[in-house]
C-alpha cells in the first residue's frame, strides 16, 4: 500500500532551503534543499518544520529567556524572529501551539542551536506525542522518572533523557566510563579520561535538601559551531533540558545547582580534549 501522505527532499541548485509549510497538512510535502545549504543539521531543522516544530526562539515567552539585537538581524530575515503574537498579527496566522514545554536552548528549532543534526530529548519528546501515542495504547503505563517517556519502538521500556537509563530512567544511560559520585563537604575532583573513543556519563548527588557548588577549573576542547566535542552538565531540575556545554568558552565562576543532583556528559571527538570539574555540597 503506498503512502497516502509524507515527506519529500527535492534537491535543487541554489543557497535556499526551506520547508513548503508548518505541520502535517495532508499529502507530501516537500523540503526543499539546496545545494550550497545541504548541510545534516540544516536538512534535521527543515524537517522539525515540517513535523510541526515553530522556532524555540520566537515562543510566547522567549523574552524570560534570550533578548534579540534586531541591529543584526537582516531584514528579509525578520519573520525568523519576530514572536508567534507578532507573527500571528502580520501573517493572519490562526493558531500556533508551542505545547508548553521547557524552553530549551539545545533544541534543534533554536538558532545557533542548528549545528547539532541530532534532535534534543525534548524535541523527540513533543514528536512523539502528537504521531506515536497510539502505538503504545493498551500497554501497561511504565512510572517513567526524570521526564522520560514511553519508548514507541518498545511499549515496555522508558526513553530516557541522555544521561540517564535502566527500565524507568533512575540508573545510569551505559556508557565505558563514568559512575555515580558524592558531593560532601569538601571539595573533590573530576577528571576527564584520556582519549577521543569515550562517552561518559557521572551522576553527582548531594544528601537530601542539598545542592551541588562546581566550576569548571580546565577545560581544553576544539572550538567548533555547536560544540561538537564537549561537556555538558545538566545541573536544573529537570533533566530534559540539554544542559550547558563547554567547548569554546568556559565559565569562571561558580553554579549552583538547582537540586540535589547534577549529570556530567562528556563527549570528545579530539584526543586533545579535557576538562576537569570541582564540586562540593551546598547547604
Amino acid at each position: 500500500m503506498q503512502a497516502q501522505d509524507g515527506i519529500r527532499y527535492v534537491l535543487e541548485k541554489g543557497d535556499s532551503c526551506f520547508t513548503e509549510y508548518i505541520g502535517r497538512n495532508g499529502g507530501f510535502q516537500d523540503i526543499i534543499i539546496g545545494s550550497e545549504c545541504a548541510e545534516e543539521y540544516v536538512i534535521a531543522h527543515e524537517t522539525g518544520h515540517a513535523l510541526g516544530f515553530w522556532h524555540t526562539h520566537q515562543r510566547p515567552d522567549r523574552e524570560k529567556h534570550i533578548s534579540i539585537n534586531w541591529r543584526n538581524v537582516l531584514e528579509e530575515a525578520t519573520a525568523s524572529f519576530m514572536p508567534f503574537r507578532s507573527m500571528l498579527q502580520a501573517f493572519g496566522i490562526r493558531q500556533v501551539s508551542n505545547r508548553r514545554s521547557p524552553y530549551d536552548y539545545g533544541s534543534l528549532m533554536h538558532y545557533h542551536a542548528v549545528a547539532h543534526a541530532k534532535m534534543a530529548f525534548l524535541d523527540a519528546k513533543m514528536i512523539n506525542d502528537m504521531y506515536c501515542t497510539h502505538l503504545c495504547a493498551g500497554f501497561p503505563t511504565l512510572p517513567c522518572q526524570a521526564g522520560g517517556y514511553l519508548d514507541p519502538n518498545n511499549c515496555h521500556a522508558c526513553r530516557c533523557p541522555e544521561g540517564l537509563g535502566g527500565l524507568d530512567c533512575t540508573q545510569l544511560q551505559p556508557s565505558n566510563c563514568g559512575g555515580e559520585l558524592v558531593a560532601g563537604d569538601q571539595w573533590a575532583t573530576l577528571r576527564s579520561p584520556a582519549g577521543r573513543d569515550v562517552h561518559c556519563y557521572w551522576r553527582i548527588t548531594a544528601p537530601f535538601g542539598s545542592r551541588i557548588r562546581f566550576r569548571l577549573t580546565d577545560g581544553e576542547f576544539p572550538c567548533s559551531y555547536g560544540c561538537q566535542s564537549y561537556v555538558e552538565i545538566k545541573h536544573k531540575v529537570d533533566f530534559r533540558l540539554t544542559g550547558f556545554r563547554s567547548c569554546c568558552y568556559r565559565p569562571k565562576e561558580d553554579t549552583v545547582s538547582e537540586g540535589p543532583q547534577i549529570l556530567v556528559i562528556y563527549h570528545p571527538n579530539d584526543r586533545t580534549a579535557r576538562f576537569t570539574l570541582r564540586y562540593i555540597r551546598q547547604p
